[in-house]
């Protein structure tokens, strides 16, 4: 995946542009209040030189200083306006010199979650409007890890007489959460076999409802262990050393640990796939050294530890042990 980001340089020429414009008008006016002002001064000595003159001198004073007044104003409002062209450079310049789009881009959190977690990323990845989903796998967990990222607006372009002068900035707001499935035996049931099968088939159904309700989320399936029946031998010239209910009791001993067995079993070839060593045992028993603490975390860590702590909670790991127990 590349992000790319847009640079607008012709906002920064545009300012240059209008502060030049007004500069020259602000020149030009003072240019003209100078040179009405001099011919004010003129017209006085004319005045003192030849009072005949005064009148008329008079009035032409009067409409200089009406046309003062009025490039006066004019001066004014266009200083105010290269102000704000001036305040807008400054900050438009102070928006550009601020990095905010180099660690925070999706690659490169994808990368960090990537050396954090060891994960292996699963396909390109999709855009689901402004969320991007992307699948991955890590090797001891037997599921599929989703990483989400959503983009959201924090704070809109800012324009000044339609020049941008202020970038949009975009806030991602990511996660990674894992779905796996684990197999388990919940219970073993031993029936008599003095029952009939429909009343051995309500024994089982009401069980299997029992545990529905109390596990909903879970997909329920059964399993049976069926054995022969007993063969009575009716020759009547065989010894038993045994009475032949002693016989039969003896045997449903013999199948229920013969079945409690083989759930043994099952349960032991699914723990074996989560390849637990003897050293991992014995760091599940001894207790914690936290080295992380006194120092300050980053980003990726904080939330690496709150999703190990959810995880941990959530699915009793016995190799948890009070690791991530520190609030930070």
């Amino acid at each position: 995946m590349r992000t790319t980001i847009s640079e607008n340089d012709n906002s920064m020429a545009e300012l240059e542009q209008l502060e030049a414009e007004y500069k020259a008008q602000i020149e030009q006016f003072k240019s003209e209040i100078t040179s009405l002002e001099a011919d004010n001064q003129r017209l006085i000595i004319q005045m003192h030189q030849n009072p005949n003159l005064g009148p008329y001198n008079v009035k032409l004073i009067e409409a200089n200083n009406v046309k003062i007044a009025q490039l006066k104003k004019d001066l004014a409002d266009v200083q105010q306006k290269l102000a704000d062209v001036e305040q807008a450079k400054a900050d438009a310049a102070e928006d550009n010199a601020v990095a905010t789009d180099d660690y925070y881009r999706i690659p490169a959190i994808m990368q960090d979650c990537k050396t954090a977690y060891n994960l292996t990323w699963q396909g390109p990845g999709t855009w689901e409007g402004y969320t991007y989903v992307r699948k991955a796998t890590m090797p001891n967990i037997n599921g599929v890890i989703t990483f989400k990222a959503t983009l959201s607006i924090v704070r809109k372009p800012k324009y000044f007489l339609g020049i941008k002068i202020h970038r949009a900035i975009l806030q991602i707001s990511w996660e990674l959460t894992s779905e796996y499935t684990s197999t388990s035996v919940v219970e073993v049931m031993t029936l008599d076999p003095s029952k009939s099968d429909k009343e051995k088939a309500d024994e089982v159904n009401k069980r299997i409802s029992e545990i529905a309700q109390e596990y909903p989320s879970c997909k329920i399936t059964t399993e049976y262990a069926k054995s022969a029946p007993t063969e009575n031998d009716a020759t009547p010239d065989t010894y038993h050393l045994l009475w032949q209910s002693d016989r039969l009791e003896i045997a449903r001993q013999v199948d229920s640990r013969i079945t409690k067995i083989y759930a043994d079993l099952v349960s032991l070839e699914k723990m074996m796939h989560y390849k637990r060593s003897i050293i991992d045992v014995l760091k599940s028993v001894a207790p914690h050294i936290n080295d992380d603490q006194g120092r300050r975390l980053t980003l990726v860590e904080e939330c690496r530890k709150r999703w190990l702590r959810k995880a941990a909670n959530s699915m009793h790991s016995d190799s948890y042990n009070g690791k991530y127990d520190e609030e930070e």
